[in-house]
């Protein structure tokens, strides 16, 4: 049943990396699948509040991840992330 599926999600994480502090810092977190709602991509801006681009000139991104009660912030792509997550289902 549908109630089965969302409580077997209840205890299920991934490993994600942060998006880096004013610091440097780059940490990871462990996020509670069954928490997630969405997700959206962003692109990072300098202090003028221009796109900031890599070398190739390709806006240099990151993802917001959208859960009950928080947001975070991470580096890697949504794609990346669905993978994640759908590695998790199938290894339970």
């Amino acid at each position: 049943s549908r109630s089965q599926d969302i409580n077997s999600l209840k205890y299920m994480y991934i490993t994600l990396s942060l998006t880096p502090d004013r610091n440097g810092h780059q940490g990871q977190v462990a996020l509670n699948i069954g928490r997630i709602n969405g997700f959206k991509e962003n692109c990072y801006h300098d202090i003028g509040g221009n796109v900031e681009k890599d070398g190739a000139g390709y806006p240099q991104t990151y993802t917001e991840v959208l859960m009950k009660g928080a947001t975070v912030s991470v580096t890697e792509p949504i794609q990346t992330i669905l993978d994640k997550i759908k590695e998790v289902n199938e290894s339970n």
